[in-house]
């Protein structure tokens, strides 16, 4: 893989995590707080916004990522991940769908890292020869 491709080659994995992070992160951060007695207010329909701009941010890196390593796996598993989220927080809210949506997107990005490295270490074993 080459410097100026390899330059961008996390965007699709890192803002999947991001993702789920933001949910997840936000709502253990919140539970903290109000264990030791700070109550804080979320907006919900903020942070269901700025998790599909990072699901919409994931998707455009995955594409990325397909280009550098040619395996449609993760990608179609993230696009299906996606619109399972988006169906949870705009269409019928469902605890488990969310949180098979998370565990798939989970799942995408480390296939998609893994993709990339044989990716490399295949190109690079073949440069090499």
């Amino acid at each position: 893989m080459n410097e100026p491709k390899k330059h961008l080659s996390w965007l699709g994995s890192a803002t999947s995590l991001l993702a789920v992070v933001t949910c997840y992160g936000t709502l253990a951060a919140v539970t903290l707080l109000s264990l030791v007695g700070v109550s804080v207010d979320i907006d919900e329909a903020t942070l269901v916004k700025l998790i599909t701009g990072l699901l919409v941010l994931a998707l455009l890196g995955m594409v990325y990522s397909w280009h550098l390593h040619h395996h449609l796996g993760p990608l179609l598993l993230s696009l299906g991940a996606a619109t399972l989220l988006l169906w949870v927080f705009y269409g019928s809210y469902s605890k488990p769908l969310e949180l098979t949506g998370f565990a798939l997107l989970v799942v995408a990005s480390v296939w998609d890292f893994r993709a990339k490295k044989r990716a490399c270490t295949d190109s690079c074993h073949a440069e090499a020869s």
